[in-house]
């Protein structure tokens, strides 16, 4: 396709005939039986649309079937297509072997001049320039049903008083090259061969009794079982998504970049915020509001960044999808396995210094419980990004998305405890997955035994730490149940997002 000098250029970066010429390359990959090309030679020069036209045909004559639109070829690439269907006024004026059209149009008195393409003069006739035809030629075609012109080569015969009458307006025939099996340039017929026409003739009898084999024949019998429906293997499916969704991060590396900046410094403001206030028992109330604050910022981030991504990918993923290039499956766990470590990068630049910076007791095991409970909940809140941005349009998305949110929020036992809520609203907070993502942070804080608090005041109400996880309503609390409930949430809501995913792909198709 003449793109090995732009092997090292990103697509957006292409001109428009080479994102043509791309776009039919990718249309290849896979060798399918039946290809449907919306005018391929569009955007493209002389030199380069002849060339296009000339892979399609040699595709052709090796069984594939092409069928395309195209806007004014050149002579020699119409020349190439081997049946034409020509459309005026919604219905159909020709229907039959490109070679056949000049003789066609001779037998109704529309004499295409020796100087003229073919496929110009038709146009010129569709659009009335010689006067109202369209009427006539569809009568001659039937409509599209006379195959006449689909079989043989015809000829139209004039004597050669008619052909020496006039230059402009000389019937034409195609002389074909046994050497190319292309058929040449327009050419007056004289009288010097008398016996032609009844060589022609006989000729065409014998094609038409024996038709002329193809090269090759594609049994389809085998593509509508289903484990032929994907030619390459899912897991080689999956590497090779894999590879790509790394290099498009790594390419478009500003927005991942953004997002680790931004964690950084959120961490570094918090971290200066909230100072050594981790072992200090007049700011036990602090350290609530710190887990709080950073259980909502690194969910609001994660739902955020994974809200517009299918939505901006739905007509790439849409096309390579119904190509039958890879299976959803494959796409979704690769899209899902690719933004993992960048999930998991995203909440160590915001963790790491938070802790430290804040006091908090400096355990390992205590440290491992929090963070890991926070990135459970960070991948929650992922999940359900992408369940709405899987639905929805990234307009909707972007407006509606923060309102599934708020339920959870309401009930995560910050603004309200459950002891103080209505008893008919108690449930809620059984099914709020920031609930349990309070439960397991202060649990990994406060719980487990930890020793008293320094108390720097004249009086400090929550010097124990087992008395302040009762009073702030988390003492029946379990840490255990809170890391299931999230990872158990965080599968199932995969689990929908693939569903609307693949129901939101049939739309768009």
């Amino acid at each position: 396709m003449g793109l090995l000098e732009s092997l090292c250029t990103r697509t957006g970066d292409l001109s428009g005939g080479q994102k043509k010429r791309l776009a039919i390359s990718l249309e290849l990959v896979n060798n399918p039986p039946v290809l449907i090309l919306d005018e391929p030679t569009s955007g493209l020069d002389g030199s380069t649309s002849n060339q296009c036209i000339s892979l399609l045909k040699s595709l052709a004559s090796e069984g594939l079937t092409i069928i395309c639109t195209i806007h004014q070829p050149s002579a020699i690439a119409f020349r190439m297509f081997d049946h034409l269907y020509a459309i005026a006024d919604g219905s159909c004026i020709y229907a039959g072997r490109a070679g056949n059209l000049v003789s066609f149009l001779a037998e109704n008195d529309l004499h295409c001049p020796q100087s003229y393409n073919p496929c110009d003069f038709l146009m010129e006739i569709g659009t009335n320039e010689y006067g109202p035809n369209n009427q006539r030629l569809i009568e001659k075609m039937l409509n599209g049903r006379n195959t006449e012109y689909r079989h043989a080569d015809r000829v139209h015969f004039i004597s050669s008083k008619e052909a020496t009458s006039t230059c402009t307006k000389s019937p034409l025939t195609h002389k074909k090259d046994l050497s190319t099996g292309m058929w040449e340039d327009c050419e007056l017929l004289s009288e010097s061969k008398p016996n032609t026409k009844e060589l022609y003739r006989s000729k065409s009898d014998n094609r038409l009794t024996k038709p002329k084999k193809p090269k090759m024949s594609i049994d389809t019998g085998h593509l509508c079982q289903s484990e032929n429906v994907y030619s390459t293997p899912f897991f080689r499916q999956l590497g090779i998504l894999l590879v790509r969704t790394f290099l498009l991060i790594w390419r478009d590396s500003s927005l991942t970049t953004m997002r680790f900046a931004i964690h950084f410094a959120a961490s570094l403001l918090i971290g200066l915020l909230y100072y050594d206030i981790g072992n200090d028992a007049a700011n036990a109330i602090n350290v609530f509001r710190y887990a709080f604050y950073t259980i909502m910022f690194i969910m609001f981030c994660a739902f955020s960044s994974i809200l517009t991504k299918f939505p901006l990918e739905v007509p790439v993923v849409s096309r390579e999808h119904f190509n039958r290039w890879y299976s959803l499956r494959a796409y979704y766990i690769a899209i899902t396995l690719a933004d993992f470590p960048i999930q998991l990068i995203c909440t160590s630049l915001f963790i790491f210094p938070t802790y430290y910076l804040t006091g908090q007791p400096m355990e390992l095991k205590r440290f491992v419980l929090y963070f890991t409970i926070i990135f459970l909940t960070a991948l929650v809140g992922q999940s359900i990004g992408l369940c709405v941005g899987s639905a929805l349009s990234l307009t909707y998305g972007a407006i509606f998305g923060p309102f599934f949110i708020c339920p959870f929020l309401a009930f995560s036992g910050f603004f309200l405890q459950r002891k103080d809520s209505p008893i008919y609203l108690t449930f809620l907070f059984d099914i709020s997955f920031l609930r349990y993502a309070m439960d397991g942070s202060m649990l990994a804080i406060f719980g487990y035994g930890r020793g008293k608090l320094e108390c720097k005041e004249i009086y400090c109400h929550h010097t124990h730490p087992s008395f302040f996880l009762r009073d702030m309503d988390f003492g029946h609390a379990n840490y255990e149940l809170s890391a299931i409930f999230l990872l158990s949430l965080f599968v199932v809501m995969r689990i929908v997002a693939f569903y609307v995913m693949s129901f939101r792909l049939r739309l768009f198709r």
